[in-house]
């Protein structure tokens, strides 16, 4: 558990946002702006394929990266899956990478239309990994609504403990901001609501 004194640093996962490799676009400048503001610090992955993403995942939930307790993955994607460059993933595929290794830790899918889902199935994720609360989008997003909402996301997410008591101040902050910025549907579902 991180309490709300800790730095809830970020591990983000990218993937390709374009076919064109010259393409320069990536969220990192706006995680290094994160970390020179010293709100948080991150590491972040460039992640193309199944077998990566498993192999960072797994990585993640070792004991070592227990003091970057945020996954924020930055992908395309659709209902449901996540895009790589060779393939796609479910977040059924992610559940099972992720079984019972996420107490205390929230997960951010930063890609369009993931969490347009019946929220059973967001409950059923987050019971498998054991996630403090799970968020994303539930339609499609413009890239720098999307990058701004998830700034202040990140910046809400710290001064509050990772527990199920810090929890409901963090839905707060998370509703607030999600107003501002409707059109992107960013949803939030967390541990309590499995009780």
């Amino acid at each position: 558990m991180r309490n709300n004194n800790q730095k809830k640093n970020i591990f983000c996962l990218e993937g390709s946002w374009d076919a064109n490799f010259k393409s320069k676009s990536t969220i990192e400048p706006v995680l290094d702006l994160l970390d020179k503001c010293q709100i948080t610090k991150y590491i972040h992955k460039d992640c193309a394929t199944k077998s990566e993403m498993e192999f960072y995942l797994k990585k993640w939930t070792n004991k070592q990266y227990d003091d970057y307790p945020i996954l924020y993955l930055a992908f395309h994607g659709e209902q449901n899956t996540l895009h790589l460059q060779d393939s796609k993933i479910t977040l059924e595929e992610i559940a099972e990478i992720l079984a019972n290794r996420c107490k205390g830790r929230i997960l951010i899918f930063g890609s369009c239309s993931t969490l347009n889902i019946d929220k059973r199935y967001i409950k059923k994720l987050l019971k498998t990994t054991a996630a403090l609360a799970v968020c994303g989008y539930g339609t499609d997003v413009d890239w720098v609504k999307s990058t701004a909402n998830d700034l202040l996301i990140i910046e809400a997410l710290q001064g509050n403990e990772f527990s199920l008591r810090g929890i409901d101040s963090i839905v707060i902050k998370i509703n607030d901001i999600a107003k501002k910025f409707k059109e992107l549907e960013f949803r939030m579902i967390t541990q309590k609501e499995l009780k």
